[in-house]
């Protein structure tokens, strides 16, 4: 199982160089990281944690509930797809779609149970080039961003951007946060609109899959101010990158057909 920094005492070290704090995220439940295997374990149990701390508190009239924003390479892991399909509000991106029908039914079945998250949420993600089906949506009245849902699950390979490629995705992190709606405009006009406030990031080395669970691995949570919304925009960037989960296990739309791979991108390898 996974090392718990809290039952190691002072010797193990809980902090790192650069303002990446390891301090505990909250007092009672998930420790702040874990190392060794099964460190998935420590992103379930923060995420629950999290969710129970914002439902079980005194109700915001303003708060819509716990959501999650998140980036993996590839996800089969069964706990964590539940966690997603069951999360008030999620979405996560994944680098490579799998080819086996076993999995893709399976991914496809989250998307079709999942929650999806309000894309107006991110209003960042407005200026970027938000893809649907592979093109970027047209937006007005009949159809405004704050309408837009996202997926639970999105993909991200490889794609032509003005003569640029997106990157390989290699990311594993989850941002955890609150969504919540006022009724007034930067403008000052009066309209519903729904924000999402981060509060809790997790990183690690596991990807989202059954095999990462017996591999030896780190997972941290963190709740620096200034981490958290770098992270928040770091994933509206790939959000904005991505496209609708296919469900085929052929590259999503607007990927070039063939390996799906970006130059550089490695091979599917037996430890992922």
């Amino acid at each position: 199982m996974g090392v718990d920094l809290k039952q190691q005492g002072p010797e193990v070290g809980t902090s790192f160089s650069g303002g990446f704090s390891g301090q505990p995220a909250w007092q009672k439940g998930a420790s702040p990281g874990m190392f060794g295997t099964d460190v998935l374990d420590g992103l379930l149990t923060g995420m629950d944690e999290y969710r129970r701390r914002i439902e079980q508190r005194p109700r915001r009239a303003r708060s819509l509930g716990p959501a999650a924003v998140g980036a993996f390479k590839r996800l089969d892991d069964e706990e964590l797809m539940e966690r997603l399909t069951g999360f008030p509000a999620a979405c996560v991106v994944l680098g490579k779609q799998p080819r086996e029908p076993r999995k893709v039914d399976r991914l496809t079945e989250v998307v079709k149970r999942g929650p999806g998250f309000p894309a107006g949420a991110l209003p960042s993600l407005t200026d970027e080039m938000l893809l649907q089906n592979g093109r970027k949506p047209v937006l007005g009245p009949a159809n405004p961003t704050e309408d837009v849902r996202l997926a639970t699950l999105r993909t991200t390979g490889l794609r032509g951007r003005g003569g640029d490629v997106v990157p390989a995705l290699h990311t594993k992190m989850v941002l955890l946060g609150e969504l919540w709606w006022h009724d007034e405009t930067t403008l000052g006009r009066a309209e519903d609109v729904v924000e999402f406030t981060p509060h809790r990031l997790w990183v690690g080395s596991a990807n989202a899959t059954a095999r990462s669970r017996g591999q030896w691995e780190f997972g941290l949570w963190a709740d620096d101010r200034a981490l958290l919304l770098r992270a928040q925009q770091f994933l509206v960037h790939v959000l904005a990158r991505s496209d609708d989960w296919a469900g085929t296990g052929a590259p999503a739309p607007g990927t070039a057909s063939g390996s799906g791979r970006s130059p550089g991108q490695d091979a599917p390898g037996p430890g992922s």
